[in-house]
């Protein structure tokens, strides 16, 4: 199945004297990206975005870290409108991240 766990996160992006946020979320399964996108502020309109993007499928896991967007009550909310599952990692815990924030923090 090619959504069948989907992990997501926000990177920071130095561009010139301001950041950028890169938010994406990665099929587990093949590797490939799902959704993502980029904005000058990180709230939770902006991780609305990329979640908005994914198709609506009955329980798909996907895991987050404990970012303040992702912990929001609209988050969550529109996640299980779509089917999704959500997990996050344990505070302070950053071996519980989810794979593609250590991966692109390398």
């Amino acid at each position: 199945m090619p959504l069948c766990k989907l992990v997501t996160c926000i990177i920071y992006l130095p561009s010139g004297g301001k950041i950028l946020y890169f938010s994406s979320t990665l099929k587990l399964y093949t590797g490939e990206i799902a959704a993502y996108g980029i904005a000058d502020k990180q709230d939770t309109s902006f991780v609305l975005v990329t979640l908005n993007q994914l198709p609506e499928r009955a329980s798909i896991p996907f895991h987050s870290d404990q970012d303040s967007a992702y912990t929001s009550q609209v988050y969550p909310a529109v996640g299980k409108g779509k089917g999704i599952t959500m997990s996050m990692s344990r505070k302070g815990a950053p071996t519980d991240h989810p794979p593609i924030s250590r991966e692109s923090h390398v």
